[in-house]
C-alpha cells in the first residue's frame, strides 16, 4: 500500500493566491514608504539651502534670495539682483504647491526680509518650511 501523499490542486491554488495576496499589499506598502522618504527629503534639502543662505549672507555680509523655479521643480539660491543660479531639482514627485509671493532675502545681521512659507506636495502628504522674519528657518509635516 502506498502511503505517500500529496497537494491536491486546490491546495495549490489556495496557497498562490494567498501568497500573492500578501505580496500585493507588502509592494504597495513599500512604495507608499518610498513616497514618504521623498517628502522627507526634499524638506530636508530645502531646509539646509535655506539655513546655508541665511550663514552665507552672514558670513559674506550679501542679501542672498530663495528662488523657486517657475515649473515649480526647482530651487535656488542666489545674490540678490544676480543672473546666475544654481537650480537644484526636487525629487520626482514632489513639486512646490506654495510659495511666497516675493523671494525670501536674508541679510547680513541673519534676518528675512520678508518671510514666508514654501510648501511641498506629493501624493504621501505635505511639509512646510517656514521662514521667520528673525531669520529662523525651521520645518513641519502637515498631512
Amino acid at each position: 500500500m502506498d502511503n505517500a501523499r500529496g497537494y491536491n490542486l486546490l491546495e495549490v491554488i489556495l496557497v498562490c493566491g494567498l501568497v500573492g495576496s500578501v505580496s500585493t499589499i507588502g509592494l504597495s506598502s513599500l512604495q507608499g514608504m518610498g513616497e514618504q522618504q521623498r517628502l522627507h527629503a526634499a524638506g530636508e534639502s530645502l531646509l539646509s539651502t535655506v539655513t546655508g543662505a541665511r550663514f552665507q549672507a552672514v558670513s559674506k555680509n550679501l542679501a542672498i534670495q530663495v528662488l523657486v523655479h517657475a515649473d515649480h521643480r526647482k530651487f535656488a539660491v542666489v545674490v540678490k539682483n544676480e543672473e546666475a543660479a544654481i537650480w537644484q531639482s526636487l525629487p520626482r514627485g514632489v513639486t512646490f504647491s506654495r510659495v511666497p509671493r516675493k523671494p525670501p532675502t536674508f541679510y547680513s545681521r541673519g534676518f528675512a526680509s520678508p518671510g514666508g512659507t514654501f510648501t511641498l506636495t506629493n501624493r504621501c502628504g505635505r511639509i512646510r518650511v517656514i521662514i521667520s522674519l528673525s531669520g529662523r528657518v525651521r520645518w513641519e509635516r502637515i498631512d
